[in-house]
């Protein structure tokens, strides 16, 4: 390594020194100082010190340090990137409600099917799209309760349905059933009765008769109403009623226990009507 001019006069110093210490003569100092001042590499001057001691606090090389380069900055690698795996987790939300729908359809006569059927079209446009709606529960909540509001509705009508079409009632024009009797009696027990479809109802007008005689009438009457009477013939036996305050009537007339007529409002007004001749 090449020296520069204030390392060559240090170097010059540092040989003072050791003259000034008796380690060289005059000749001596002449000769070295003359090649210290034509150094050209450190070489060089350490040839010339190489037989004498370093003075404390004169290094000849003070700043000289082993050159180090610098630092490799740290290596640093890129995350590896994967491809975009689906989330099997999509439409799940729909996918079990659709389940637990299909499962209750056999205990609600098939209405929550309906449910299922919608549940499992929206799980799969879930999974098409790769994401779940943002009110996936609440669409869920919305379809089971019209779903719940509509079996509320639907059932018990059906159940009224039956009802009405059961045999121990007859349309108007009808003529009712003939029953044999198997009393021997001459005797029948015959009640005529109006009930309403609520209570403390009362009928606006009311009529019985029996074998072409009124056996009961009157108006306002609190119902239920019944006329109980013991008849030889079977004739004629009529029961009429006008219901008042919105009440819906039922007009009924047993023999022996057995019911052989019976009327429901046909109409808006509610009343009724119940005829037999036996």
């Amino acid at each position: 390594m090449r020296v520069s001019d204030a390392e060559r006069d240090r170097a010059c110093a540092v040989l003072r020194e050791h003259y000034a210490l008796g380690r060289l003569d005059d000749q001596e100092l002449s000769v070295r100082i003359a090649a210290a001042q034509t150094a050209v590499t450190w070489r060089d001057l350490h040839e010339l010190m190489q037989d004498l001691p370093p003075i404390p606090g004169m290094p000849l090389m003070p700043s000289a340090a082993p050159f180090a380069p610098p630092p490799h900055p740290p290596v640093t690698y890129a995350p590896p990137v994967y491809p975009p795996q689906p989330n099997r987790d999509v439409g799940k939300a729909y996918s079990v409600a659709a389940w637990v729908s299909f499962v209750l359809g056999f205990a609600s006569f098939g209405l929550m099917w309906i449910p299922a059927l919608v549940f499992a079209v929206l799980g799969r446009r879930a999974r098409e799209r790769g994401r779940d709606d943002r009110n996936t529960g609440k669409v869920i909540a919305v379809v089971a309760a019209s779903t719940l509001l509509l079996a509320l509705v639907a059932v018990p009508a059906a159940f009224d349905g039956d009802d009405d079409d059961d045999g121990s009632s007859w349309e108007a024009g009808e003529a009712p059933p003939r029953i044999d009797f198997d009393d021997d009696s001459d005797i029948h027990e015959v009640v005529m009765k109006v009930v309403a479809d609520r209570p403390d109802a009362t009928a606006g007008d009311l009529l019985m008769n029996a074998e072409g005689n009124e056996v009961a009438s009157g108006k306002g009457l609190v119902l239920p109403f019944e006329k109980e009477l013991d008849l030889a013939g079977l004739d004629d036996l009529v029961v009429e009623a006008e219901a008042a305050g919105g009440a819906k009537l039922t007009c009924q007339i047993t023999v022996d226990g057995q019911v052989v007529a019976e009327g429901k409002p046909e109409s808006g007004d509610g009343g009724c009507t119940a005829a037999y001749s036996g």
